[in-house]
């Protein structure tokens, strides 16, 4: 064999194993980008899941947001209509008919206390109220209607004004006059 011979069959396995190496080498470069394309398919996919869930979790939280301020928005309302009840009904204690008979009747249930002290109401109450009472009778006062009694050692005050007596029917009762204007059922 000649010089030459050699060198060919050299350069001939040289380009078979170049070929084999080039074919390995495409081989290795296709099953890395199909490990990418996996990878990122996966990658893909768990941020498309990510992004689902979070915009879930805000839909969720937009939703129970809007809900809250409806709920916040409904209280005002309700609060406001309540408000405006209290203010009717403070007016029309305001104005009563019988006002006489009623600072008469509080001024009877509580007689033991004025007995020995004070006892003021507002200037169109004032008739009954002396009437009542006679010299124990001090001096008007500024409310609707009712009277207050003051101990004679001025220590004590009995506060028997319409618009402390709603008051107390009206903490005591809110609940059943928020039932009767917004029944839950």
């Amino acid at each position: 064999m000649g010089l030459e011979q050699v060198v060919d069959e050299i350069l001939a396995r040289g380009r078979v194993e170049a070929e084999e190496i080039r074919s390995r080498g495409r081989a290795e470069r296709e099953r890395m980008l199909q490990d990418g394309r996996a990878d990122g398919a996966r990658l893909h996919n768990q941020r498309e899941q990510e992004a689902r869930e979070a915009a879930e979790r805000r839909r969720v939280q937009d939703l129970a947001r809007a809900e809250l301020e409806s709920k916040k928005t409904v209280l005002a309302a309700q609060k406001e209509v309540l408000d405006a009840v209290y203010a009717m009904v403070l007016r029309k204690l305001e104005s009563l008919a019988d006002r006489a008979s009623i600072v008469r009747a509080l001024l009877a249930a509580n007689e033991s206390d004025w007995r020995e002290g004070k006892v003021y109401a507002n200037a169109r109450d004032e008739t009954a109220a002396e009437e009542a009472v006679g010299s124990h009778f001090a001096g008007t006062i500024d409310c609707v209607g009712g009277v207050v009694i003051e101990s004679s050692d001025g220590t004590r005050k009995t506060d028997l004004r319409f618009e402390t007596l709603l008051a107390d029917v009206w903490r005591d009762s809110i609940r059943e006059v928020a039932e009767v204007l917004w029944p839950t059922g």
